[in-house]
C-alpha cells in the first residue's frame, strides 16, 4: 500500500501541489476599478523560483504578450487600458499561469464649479438667471446637485439636474452644485465652490409705468424729429441742385451775344420818340430762357421773344 501510493506520488501530482505551484496575480497598487490618470500596479506571484514573467492581455478572443519580463506590471491607466490580464511564470520546464483579473478604468470627475447666464452681479426681479455646473471632465452617469446657504448657515437642497433657473430676489444667497458618480464599487464625488446670486426686487407701481410710458414717448419724438430734419436737409439739397443745372443750360450760346443795352444817359421815353424799343435789365440771380435766333429780324434784333 505505501509503495503504490509512493508511485502515484512519483508519477501523478496531486491537485493540491499543482495548485500551490500556480502563479497568483493580484492588485499591488490600484484596485479592479480606478478613474483614469491613476497608478495600478499588478504584482505576479509565485512559490517558486521563476526564471521568466509574461504578461497576457485579452485581446478581442485571444490574450496577447505584453513582452514584460518582470514580476510587476505598473500602468498610468486610461480608458483604453480597460480588460482582463493575466500573467505566467516559466519553472523548471514548466509555465505555470496566473488567474485573470479584470481592470475597469472609468472617466475621473475632474474638479467642478459655477458659472452664471447673464454674468451681471445684480439682477432684477422677473429676469432669468440660470447657473451651470462645470466640470473638465466626468464619467457617463453623474448626479448633479444643487444647494443653497441658509439663514443658520446650513446648505439646504434646492434643485437636481446640471443648470439651476432663479428669478425672484428671494431667491437670492449663495449656491454650491456637486457631482456624484459611482460605477460598480468606484465612487466619485466633488462641490464647487460657493457662488453668489444678487436678484433685486423692483416694484413697477403706476408712477412707475408713466416714467417708462414718457420715456418711450420722448425717445420716439426725438426719432421722428430726426426723420423729419434729414428730409427737409434732403429737400434743400435737391432745390440748389436744380437752381445751379438751370443756371448752367442759361449761359449764352457759344457766338451769339446777349441783348444790346440802352446807351446810358438815354430813358425810355427818349428811345420811343425815336422809335426804338430798349428793355433796361437791372441785375438777378433769376435765369431768362434764351432767344431763339430763329426769330431775327436784323442784327441782334428780335421779333418776339421765344
Amino acid at each position: 500500500m505505501q509503495l503504490v501510493f509512493l508511485l502515484l506520488c512519483l508519477f501523478v501530482k496531486p491537485a493540491f501541489l499543482l495548485e500551490s505551484q500556480r502563479a497568483n496575480l493580484i492588485f499591488q497598487i490600484g484596485a479592479p476599478v480606478m478613474p483614469a490618470g491613476q497608478t495600478v500596479q499588478m504584482y505576479c506571484m509565485g512559490s517558486f523560483v521563476v526564471n521568466k514573467y509574461t504578461w497576457y492581455r485579452l485581446n478581442l478572443t485571444a490574450y496577447t504578450a505584453m513582452n514584460i519580463n518582470s514580476n510587476f506590471l505598473t500602468l498610468l491607466v486610461t480608458i483604453e487600458d480597460s480588460g482582463q490580464y493575466a500573467c505566467s511564470g516559466y519553472y523548471n520546464g514548466t509555465v505555470y499561469y496566473s488567474n485573470v483579473v479584470n481592470l475597469t478604468v472609468v472617466e475621473r470627475l475632474s474638479n467642478v464649479w459655477v458659472s452664471s447666464t447673464p454674468k451681471d452681479l445684480v439682477t432684477m426681479e422677473g429676469q432669468s438667471v440660470t447657473l451651470y455646473c462645470q466640470a473638465t471632465s466626468h464619467p457617463p452617469s453623474v448626479i448633479w446637485s444643487w444647494s443653497r446657504l441658509d439663514e443658520q448657515g446650513g446648505w439646504q437642497d434646492v434643485g437636481i439636474g446640471r443648470e439651476l433657473t432663479l428669478s425672484m430676489a428671494k431667491e437670492s444667497g449663495q449656491y454650491i452644485c456637486q457631482a456624484y458618480s459611482k460605477i460598480l464599487v468606484l465612487t466619485q464625488q466633488q462641490q464647487s465652490p460657493s457662488h453668489t446670486v444678487y436678484i433685486v426686487y423692483f416694484p413697477m407701481t403706476g408712477s412707475v409705468y408713466a416714467g417708462v410710458a414718457g420715456l418711450v414717448l420722448v425717445l420716439l419724438a426725438g426719432v421722428l424729429l430726426t426723420l423729419l430734419l434729414l428730409w427737409l436737409w434732403r429737400q434743400r439739397a435737391k432745390e440748389r441742385a436744380g437752381q445751379e443745372t438751370l443756371a448752367t443750360n442759361s449761359a449764352p450760346a457759344k457766338g451769339f451775344t446777349g441783348p444790346a443795352k440802352a446807351p446810358k444817359g438815354r430813358s425810355q421815353a427818349q428811345a420811343g420818340d425815336e422809335g426804338e424799343v430798349y428793355m433796361n435789365c437791372g441785375e438777378t440771380n433769376q435765369a431768362y430762357s434764351d432767344l431763339s435766333p430763329a426769330y431775327m429780324t436784323g442784327d441782334d434784333t428780335y421779333a418776339t421773344l421765344g
